[in-house]
This record gives structure tokens, C-alpha cells and sequence, in this order.
């Protein structure tokens, strides 16, 4: 009972660090479309098109590969 209570215990503390993270990504996702619209509003469209390419690849890029593999 107590290897069960372990890992109960290992599993919470999982989900909370995957709230932490998942808490940091929104949060560089937001700034990241922050960032793309700044530099397209400025009239930079290298630096646009850069945020934008970052949130594309690494950011919405991962979220969908993440989503992939949950399915059963």
C-alpha cells in the first residue's frame, strides 16, 4: 500500500509540474503573437515573419505533436 501511496504521490506532483508548464507555454505563446503583431504593426516583416515562424514550428508545432501522440 505504501509503493501505491508513492506513486499517487509522484502522480500529483506530475500533474503539477504539468501545470507549470503548460502555464509557461500559454504564457510564450502569448508573447510570441504579442511580438509578431508589434513588429507587422512597425512595418518590420522579417521580424514578424520570425515571431510568427517561432510560434508555427516550436510552439504550435509542439502542441500538435503532443495532441498526436495521446491518441489511442
Amino acid at each position: 500500500m505504501d509503493s501505491v501511496m508513492s506513486k499517487a504521490d509522484e502522480l500529483d506532483r506530475l500533474v503539477g509540474e504539468l501545470v507549470n508548464l503548460d502555464e509557461q507555454r500559454v504564457g510564450i505563446g502569448t508573447k510570441l503573437v504579442d511580438l509578431e503583431h508589434y513588429f507587422r504593426k512597425a512595418g518590420y516583416p522579417e521580424l514578424s515573419r520570425r515571431a510568427l515562424e517561432a510560434f508555427r514550428t516550436r510552439y504550435l508545432g509542439r502542441v500538435l505533436e503532443l495532441a498526436d501522440g495521446m491518441r489511442e
